[in-house]
C-alpha cells in the first residue's frame, strides 16, 4: 500500500513550477537592482523631508486634533496633499478651506495678507519657504 503523505508529482510538473520559481526569482533580483539604481539618483521623491521640515513651525500653532483646510497655487496635486498631511500629522488636512485653520502651500510669493481678505481668511503667520498659517474668522 503507498505511503498517503507523499504525493509523486511528474517530472514535467516540477521542471515547470521550478522554471516559473527561478524567473520569479530573477524577476524580483532585476526589480530590487532597479529600485536600488532609482533611489540613489533621486532618494526621496516626494520630498517627505524638505515637507516635514517645512510644516514643522505650524505644529507649534495648529491643535494636534484640528482638521485644517488647504489651499495652494500649485496645481492639484495629490502627493502635496498627503506629504503634507503626513507632515501634519496627527491634524486631519482636508482640501476644503472651510476649516477653522488653513495652511496655504505656495510656490510664488505674493502679498498673502491681500489673498486672506480676498478668500475671508486671517493671516496667522508667514513661514519661510512658501508655507503660510491662516485662520477663518470666529
Amino acid at each position: 500500500m503507498p505511503d498517503s503523505t507523499f504525493t509523486r508529482y511528474p517530472l514535467r510538473t516540477i521542471a515547470g513550477l521550478s522554471i516559473s520559481v527561478l524567473l520569479s526569482l530573477y524577476g524580483a533580483l532585476q526589480f530590487y537592482g532597479e529600485q536600488r539604481k532609482t533611489d540613489r539618483r533621486q532618494p526621496d521623491p516626494y520630498k517627505l523631508i524638505d515637507q516635514e521640515r517645512r510644516f514643522a513651525p505650524v505644529r507649534e500653532f495648529v491643535p494636534p486634533n484640528a482638521r485644517v483646510g488647504y489651499v495652494s497655487d500649485l496645481a492639484t496635486d495629490p502627493a502635496l496633499l498627503l506629504t503634507a498631511q503626513y507632515a501634519l500629522a496627527p491634524r486631519m488636512i482636508v482640501k476644503n478651506p472651510t476649516s477653522e485653520w488653513v495652511i496655504g502651500n505656495f510656490a510664488r510669493p505674493q502679498d498673502f495678507a491681500i489673498y486672506a481678505r480676498t478668500h475671508g481668511l486671517i493671516l496667522v503667520k508667514e513661514f519661510p519657504d512658501g508655507v503660510i498659517l491662516f485662520r477663518r474668522p470666529r
